[in-house]
This record gives C-alpha cells, sequence and structure tokens, in this order.
C-alpha cells in the first residue's frame, strides 16, 4: 500500500516548516550591557596594575618543583574534581539524550509463538519540530554542558590554588617551629644565667621563676606550631587525595615572590575565567528551556511509517498483500491543561531572569576580587619595606650589644633579648611572605589565567 499522492506535498510543506530559525541566546556583550552597565569595554582597574595580557602557566612564576608535582597529583587525585568531572558526564549524558529527540525514532517489533499468524513489523516515527520545542531542548543541554565543562575547568584552577596555600602554609610553619625552637633555647640559656646570679647573690629568687614562666610560655607557643604544622600536613594531603596521618613533610624555604603579573582588562575578565563562563552558558540554557516551553503551547505533528510482514495460515491473510506498507502523520494541539503549559513558561522566564542577574553579580564579584587583591598587593608592600627596615635595624642592635658583652660593659642578657626580639620579628617577616604569597595566589586566581602553560583539556 502507497501512500496518497496529497501527502507528499504536505509532508515537504511540514518538513520545511521545521527548519524555522529559533531566537538566539544574549552573548556576552549583550549580557555585559544589561546587567553591568558600569563596565565599558574600555574600561581600566581603578586600582594601579601591570599593563599587558594575562598569561597562563602562572604556577611556574614561583620556581618550585615540589609545588608543581603536588598540584599535578591534586588535580589527579582530588575528591572535589572527581566530583566536578562527573557532573560534566552527567550534562554529556543528558545533551545525547535531548538531542536524539531531533533525530527519527526506529523500532522492530514481532509477534509469533504457537499461533498461526507470524507478525514482523519496522516502524519510524519523527516529530516534525516546527516550533523548535526539541531544538530548543537539544541547545539547552549543550549550554549545560558547556558550563559543566567550564565549572571543571575552574574547579582545576581552585584546587591548584588551594594547594598552593596549603604548601605554603606547611613551609612556613616549619620556618616558624625553627624560630620558636631558638627562641626557646635563647629563653633556657636566660633561665640558666638567672640562676648563677641567684647562686652568687647578685639576683633575688624570683628572677628565676619569672624567666621559668617566660621558658614555659616559650614551650606553649611551640607546641602550637608543631600542631599547627601537622594540621597544615592533613589539610594538604586531603587535597592530594591521601590519608590524612599528617606525615607530610616540607623541605625548603618560602619561595620568593614572582613580579606582578599583567591583569588585561576588567571587561575581558568576562571572557577569561571560566566560572563566569559557565554563568553565561546557564544563562543560555534558561533562555532556550524558555522557549522551548512556548513552543510547547503549540501544536506537535508527527509522521509515521511502518512495514509489516504477515506469514499465517489463514486463508484471509494468505491472500492479502505482504509487506504491508503505510504511511501516517498524528497532530496533537492543547487545549486545556489546567494553566500548566503558562505555567512552565513563567517558570523558565523567572529562571532566566535569575539567571541573568546571578551572572551580573557573580561577575561584579570577581571585579572585586582582582580590585580588591591589586590593593592588598599594594599595602603588603608597604609593610614588607617597613618591616625588612626594622629587621635591618635590629640586626646592626645586636651586633653592637654583642660587641658590648665581649669588652664586658654589658650583660650576656642583653645579647640573649636582642636574639629573641630579633628572631620574633622574623617570624613576623615569614608570616608576611605567607601572607603575599597567598594574596598572590588570589589575584593570578582571580585574573583567570591557567596554572598549566596551555588551557587545560575537558575531562574525558
Amino acid at each position: 500500500m502507497t501512500p496518497h499522492w496529497k501527502t507528499i506535498p504536505l509532508a515537504l510543506l511540514l518538513a520545511a516548516l521545521a527548519g524555522c530559525a529559533l531566537q538566539h541566546a544574549p552573548d556576552s556583550e549583550a549580557l555585559r550591557s544589561e546587567q553591568l552597565q558600569m563596565l565599558p569595554r574600555d574600561l581600566a582597574w581603578r586600582t594601579t596594575a601591570q599593563d599587558g595580557i594575562v598569561a597562563d602557566d602562572w604556577l611556574a612564576q614561583f620556581h618550585d618543583a615540589t609545588l608543581q608535582a603536588l598540584a599535578a597529583e591534586a588535580v589527579a587525585n582530588n575528591r572535589d574534581l572527581r566530583l566536578a568531572a562527573a557532573r560534566v558526564e552527567e550534562t554529556r549524558a543528558q545533551m545525547a539524550i535531548n538531542g536524539g529527540e531531533l533525530y527519527p525514532s526506529v523500532g522492530v517489533r514481532g509477534l509469533g509463538g504457537n499461533s498461526e499468524t507470524q507478525v514482523l513489523s519496522l516502524a519510524a516515527s519523527w516529530e516534525l519540530d516546527l516550533w523548535g520545542r526539541v531544538r530548543s531542548q537539544a541547545r539547552a543541554a549543550e549550554s549545560q554542558y558547556a558550563a559543566s565543562q567550564a565549572d571543571y575547568l575552574w574547579a582545576r584552577e581552585v584546587v591548584v590554588a588551594t594547594t598552593a596555600r596549603a604548601w605554603f602554609a606547611l613551609l612556613q610553619y616549619r620556618q616558624l617551629v625553627e624560630q620558636q625552637q631558638a627562641l626557646v633555647t635563647a629563653q633556657q640559656r636566660l633561665l640558666g644565667i638567672a640562676r648563677q646570679r641567684i647562686t652568687t647573690g647578685i639576683a633575688p629568687a624570683t628572677e628565676e621563676q619569672e624567666n621559668q614562666v617566660a621558658l614555659r610560655q616559650r614551650q606553649d607557643e611551640l607546641r602550637q606550631l608543631q600542631l599547627a604544622e601537622r594540621q597544615a600536613a592533613q589539610t594538604l594531603e586531603i587535597l592530594l587525595g591521601r590519608y590524612p596521618a599528617g606525615e607530610l613533610a616540607a623541605a625548603g624555604q618560602l619561595p620568593a615572590l614572582p613580579p606582578t603579573p599583567p591583569t588585561g582588562l576588567p571587561a575581558e575578565l568576562l571572557e577569561r575565567r571560566p566560572d563566569l563562563i559557565a554563568a553565561e552558558r546557564r544563562v543560555a540554557a534558561a533562555f532556550d528551556l524558555k522557549q522551548s516551553a512556548q513552543a510547547a503551547r503549540l501544536p506537535r505533528i508527527s509522521i509515521g511509517a511502518a512495514v509489516t510482514w504477515v506469514d499465517s495460515d489463514l486463508f484471509l491473510l494468505n491472500s492479502a498483500e505482504s509487506p504491508v506498507k503505510g504511511l501516517s502523520g498524528s497532530f496533537l494541539a492543547p487545549l486545556f491543561t489546567g494553566g500548566q503549559l503558562q505555567g512552565q513558561v513563567d517558570f523558565y522566564d523567572a529562571r532566566q531572569k535569575q539567571t541573568a542577574i546571578a551572572y551580573g553579580t557573580q561577575a561584579l564579584a570577581a571585579l572585586k576580587e582582582v580590585e580588591g587583591s591589586l590593593l592588598a598587593e599594594a599595602a603588603f608592600r608597604d609593610r614588607a619595606t617597613l618591616l625588612d627596615a626594622r629587621l635591618a635595624e635590629q640586626q646592626t642592635l645586636l651586633r653592637r650589644e654583642e660587641v658590648r658583652v665581649k669588652v664586658g660593659s654589658r650583660d650576656p642578657r642583653s645579647v640573649l633579648n636582642r636574639q629573641q626580639s630579633l628572631a620574633m620579628t622574623r617570624m613576623e617577616q615569614l608570616q608576611l611572605q605567607t601572607a603575599r604569597l597567598n594574596q598572590r595566589i588570589t589575584l593570578l586566581l582571580a585574573l583567570g589565567g591557567s596554572w598549566e602553560p596551555a588551557s587545560p583539556a575537558v575531562a574525558q
């Protein structure tokens, strides 16, 4: 049985209508104009910044081979990153599901057994996507997939940045423990001198007690720093996917602070940071889902075709034509749904507004991160200059005190006290150096460059 000739032009017309173009979601430029009117394309950073294009491979700027190895281990084993990769797989599967609805569905069905009749049927059906309902859903799934990919890339950067901070913390605590041990040793010597002075009768017994109290305080501070070092090791081990035994040892000094990196322009940040790209893709997904909901209120038209082979011992079927062919069409127009379809349109309209506002809010937060980091860098730089000057002055005073003790004009206690003051200043310097390194990590992360020389591949 062949289809009637009148159905052919109709089918062609419907197929042509199925290719109607859809509206496109707002691009980054349109979103910026809508949500970030205060951010023109040529606006420069308000805080003093380094001109130039933001570069990748920012982790290599610290020239720390151990840190590079730890970052690679974290990327390979971190559980939060594995979760982000699993979300990419989920959205990729959803994209395949939604995209499959764009194509005809083909199936085969058979009927057999002890009956006198055996039937085998091959059928195909296809919804003519006249109004773009299916295409909008497919495009929304593609945008969600792109958003999850960008989320994964951003998660990589965050994991690497967090690993770097944890490594700097471990190095800092190891060096602080060394300085605190020096303070304990100096206090022990002061206690010994106090006992000698009491024995010779030139000092009261309370001097020993005062030095004993100071020694216990120094020893308590040492134990606290040793605990902090162990906890920092546990934090880093968790990031690396290891058992948190607190046994990871740190060797070497804190790396030197790299030169200030180029920052580009604020508007360029929107196109570079993966988390902002993900937010933009979610706006596009919400836009397409709204289009799909609007199209769902319109009629759905599907065409189908089937070929059926029949084998039967019954006289009437044996005399019939086999195989049996057929072409059909179906039409479904919603008349009353209790407001459900309009509710879906309103829902996705609200979702689109939310994602657009969230994009603007997230972009402003990203801009603040960069401006705040640049401001903090300047403040830390000024403080480092003052601290270096103070350290140099204390070193000079210590050398003079050592000379006075050597010629016998001063008590050895003055040298020990100067040594303690110098050690405490060095500890401040270590803490400031760590804070500056962490602030630099914050700036590099906020700028949106990659920790690798080239853009990292998307999770497979």
